[in-house]
This record gives structure tokens, sequence and C-alpha cells, in this order.
């Protein structure tokens, strides 16, 4: 019985011009859109950019004169690391404290080097703030050994401060990815999450044609002796399947179109797999609402779904970052923060760790819903049919 409702599931599922609109038609279109509005920087690497930072040279310190080389040490690194060329690190202004306080409230650098007290003052945190870090720490870690070896040889110490100021690539490690960092790719990932959490539309109808309160076809099917929740799993395995169809289609045009995904394609296909799978969840959750009618249910589906694709970026960026820092609790339940960072974490690291924390959460996630949608429908009860 599960494969007949199967089977006549996906039939009215490909006849429904509506699912295929809103699921396959109309992220195509936004992503043709959106690729012609951002042609003309989609092609720039956004790549690891020189880090603007102030530098105070004239605060009080209580080194010591005849230590004053010590003193030099820092700027001298600071200056290395900011010289022209592919590996500059750094560009420097060198300004009095006042001034570097009100560049850094601005935000037009993201850190103050105090060269004497060798301290180093960070604005927000971030990936940047983490490499002035670091180069600050290393130096003094280099300074300590150098200078333990100085007392012991003297006659060293010319060779120490070359060692000691001398630029190295161990503050940061280039690596290449095979996806694009591109800050603008994640209106992309966006419209994925967004065709993913629209699926609910389609499960919503098809719920609410399974109660008896909702519809004609609905009071037939609650005469009927198969099972609620083989009726349920059925027409839910049918819409996931078309769905994923559906989303792989969308990234083989996007991919045509000249979308850098990178060449992780299995484990995208995965993401956009489990991604349909929350999507209908939503929806059925939605359309177990046995009170509301159909139109209502289609709605709710609408306003939770956009309201969620929004807060991961897809109308403007800096709202997911802004949620990540204010209530990132929210960041950590909203399926569409959690699909875009599937495929952030897919061209951004090397390993899989966050990308299978993300996709385990969304699995979670998805059976909950289903599950407590199956109690729902069938605590239904009806006086007459």
């Amino acid at each position: 019985m599960f494969f007949h409702n199967f089977k006549y599931a996906i039939i009215s599922l490909i006849k429904a011009k509506t699912a295929i609109l809103w699921t396959l038609v109309f992220p195509i279109a936004l992503a043709t859109f959106m690729y012609v509005a951002f042609s003309g920087v989609l092609e720039k690497d956004e790549g690891l950019a020189p880090i603007s930072v102030a530098v105070v040279t004239n605060e009080a310190s209580e080194v010591e004169e005849k230590d004053v080389w010590q003193q030099e040490g820092l700027l001298v690194v600071l200056e290395n690391l900011a010289s022209p060329g592919d590996d500059q690190m750094l560009t420097i202004t060198k300004v009095e404290e006042k001034k570097a306080k009100k560049l850094l409230q601005e935000k037009k650098v993201e850190g103050i080097f105090f060269v004497k007290q060798e301290r180093l003052v960070i604005g927000e945190n971030s990936v940047n703030s983490t490499i002035l870090s670091m180069i600050l720490e290393q130096y003094i870690q280099k300074k300590a050994v150098i200078v333990e070896l100085a007392k012991e040889h003297p006659e060293q110490i010319v060779e120490a401060i070359k060692i000691i100021t001398n630029p190295t690539s161990s503050y940061v490690e280039r690596k290449t990815t095979d996806g694009c960092q591109n800050i603008y790719y994640n209106y992309f990932y966006a419209i994925f999450a967004m065709s993913c959490l629209f699926a609910s539309f389609a499960s919503v109808e098809k719920i609410s044609k399974i109660q008896a309160n909702t519809s004609a076809l609905g009071m037939r099917r609650s005469l009927s002796p198969n099972s609620k929740m083989i009726t349920i799993l059925s027409e839910y395995s049918a819409l996931w399947l078309v769905q994923f169809i559906v989303e792989l289609i969308a990234l083989a045009y996007m991919t045509m179109l000249g979308i850098d995904f990178g060449g992780k394609y299995p484990a995208i296909a995965l993401t956009l797999f489990v991604g349909s799978g929350i999507g209908l969840s939503i929806g059925v959750i939605i359309g177990a609402i046995s009170r509301l009618k159909e139109s209502a249910k289609i709605g709710i589906a609408v306003a939770v779904g956009m309201a969620l694709s929004v807060m991961a970026d897809l109308c403007a960026s800096g709202i997911k970052d802004a949620v990540e820092h204010h209530v990132p609790i929210l960041n950590r339940i909203n399926p569409a923060v959690l699909l875009t960072d599937c495929f952030y974490a897919l061209n951004v690291y090397d390993n899989y760790n966050r990308f299978g924390r993300n996709l385990l959460i969304l699995s979670i996630m998805s059976v909950v819903l289903l599950v407590i949608s199956f109690f729902m429908v069938r605590r239904n009860r009806y006086a007459s049919l």
C-alpha cells in the first residue's frame, strides 16, 4: 500500500504547476537576476586582503633605555609585514593613542598595536582579529626565547634581533580551497535555502488533503483502512524525491551559469537532500494544524520561509552576522542559516566537522517535526463524515 500511495503521489506532484513554479522556476529566475546584478564582482575572489591596523609608538613605557631594541622589535616586524608585495599582511598607520582609538571606533582599522607596551587592542572578534593576536603572541614567544639566549651568548645579540624581526609565514598559513570565497556567493546559498523551505507549500497541501475537515478528498481518505502513518510517509517520501530532483536541476543550472560551488558535489547533493527534508517537515507540521484552512496554512508557510531566508542573508548581507552576535541560538536552529552554512563550510574548510554538525541538527529537526505532526494528525477525531 505504501508504494501504491507513493506512485500516485508522484504523479499528482508532476501535474501540480504551482509546485513546479515555486520550487524550480522561481529559484532559477532569482538566481539569474542575481547573477546578472553581481556579474561584475563574482569573478573576483576575495582572498586574504591586508589588514588595516593603527600603530602607537609614543606611549609611556617602563622598558629601560638600554633595552630600546626590544621596544622597536615589534615595530620592525609590523613594518616588514606591511611591506608591499604578494605576501603583504598589514597596512599600518602610525598615529597617537587618541587618534588610534578613534580610528578603531570608526572601524577604519581592525586593531591597535602599542609597540612599547607590546599590547594589542581589537574591535570585533573576527578572523582578522585572530590573525593580529597570533602575530603579537608569536612575536612575544620568539622574543622571550631570543632574550634568554642572548643572556647566555651576548655575542649573538645582532643575529637574535634579525631573527625576531624577520616576518615568516608562520603567522598565517595560506591555503587554497576548491570553491570561491566571494561574499556575494552567500546570496546563492540563501536561494537554495529558500527553495528548500518553499517545499513546505507542497507538503502543506498534501497533509491538508488527508484531513477530513479541510477537503472532500480528506473525508474519503479518512474512511480508508490505510494507516495514517503509511499515508503520511508515502506522501512525504514522494514529495522528498521530487523536491530533491528539482534542487539538483537548480544546482546544475547555477553551475552552468558560472556559479562556483567547489568540487564537493556529493556533499552538496547531500545538503540539498537533507534541506528538502527539513522544508517538507516544516510544511507537514503546519499542515497538521486542523483548525486552519489550507489558504491560511500556506500563508503561514510563506511567512515562515521568507522570515528564515531573510535571516540567512537572502535580502541583505549582515543580518545573519548581527543575529550571531546578539542571539546566536537562533542561527543554531534556523534551517536556512544551517543550509547556507553547509555550503560555506564546504567551500572554506578542508574538513567536514562543521558541515556534519549542521546536517545532524537539520536531520534531528526533521525527525522531531515529523513525529509531532504524526501525533497531531492521529489525534484528530470527527463527529461525522
